[in-house]
């Protein structure tokens, strides 16, 4: 009875993974750095899941031959990518969008007021001979 018990387990065990299918990932960005939290779904359909700290996902389908996802996330253009049997998509390249280009190129109104280079050197550096003017009017 207990051979009988087991044969009926091992043959039932197959067919519960059977109905899912894989699919594995990992995004990154142009500098190759992996892309929290961006959304991948497989299109046409409402199954989404989001990327790890590593950039790294995972989806589950009933489709087993190829699916086409798509890849969003905030800073970078949208990305539909073809995923063949087999379910590893392998790493996936987000372009940066136009506005964090210009933020990185330094054309941005943003990069003025974020980078060293950029301030006033009166203000941060003062020139010594006003840094010695004002010493020698706080001491008379």
């Amino acid at each position: 009875m207990r051979l009988v018990t087991y044969m009926l387990v091992l043959c039932i065990v197959p067919y519960f993974g059977l109905g899912q299918n894989k699919i594995t990932g990992k995004v990154v960005d142009q500098l190759g750095f992996p892309v929290y939290r961006a959304s991948v779904e497989i299109n046409g359909t409402d199954i989404v899941t989001y990327t790890d700290y590593d950039g790294s996902f995972l989806l589950n389908s009933e489709k087993d031959f190829h699916w086409k996802i798509n890849i969003k996330s905030k800073g970078y253009k949208p990305e539909s990518f073809f995923v063949l049997s087999g379910g590893n998509a392998g790493n996936i390249v987000l372009e940066y969008d136009a506005d964090i280009k210009k933020l990185l190129d330094g054309s941005s109104s943003l990069h003025q007021k974020f980078y060293w280079d950029s301030w006033n050197e009166a203000i941060l550096f003062p020139r010594s001979e006003n840094l010695l003017a004002s010493v020698f009017s706080l001491s008379n």
